[in-house]
């Protein structure tokens, strides 16, 4: 008996179940389908990855450029919640690049 992913949850599972035990995902004997569910997966997951790296990003710099420009001078409320959104989504964009390494690494 040997283990292998499964494609809808990535959990390892005997390569002979019908369903996988964790998420009821419905496994089909042909291993291409298989692997091209896996691939799928992969894909879905790098793409969401990037998604929120970007909006991170954005969010980053709007957060600056307010803060910098457009707020008051001292410390005013939006000027305090621009500062915030910035530190906020700074720390969100480092984890979020930490993980997509990560990902890249771990190849299944």
């Amino acid at each position: 008996m040997a283990l292998m992913h499964c494609p809808n949850c990535d959990k390892r599972i005997s390569d002979k179940a019908e369903t996988c035990q964790y998420c009821q995902h419905v496994l089909v004997a042909d291993p291409e389908k298989i692997d091209s569910e896996r691939r799928i997966n992969r894909i879905k997951k790098a793409s969401s990855l990037m998604t929120q790296s970007f909006i991170a990003l954005i969010l980053f710099i709007g957060g600056l450029a307010y803060s910098a420009w457009y707020s008051d001078t001292g410390t005013s409320t939006d000027k305090i919640v621009a500062q915030a959104i910035t530190a906020i989504s700074f720390i969100w964009y480092l984890i979020t690049r930490i993980r997509i390494m990560l990902f890249k690494r771990a190849k299944q």
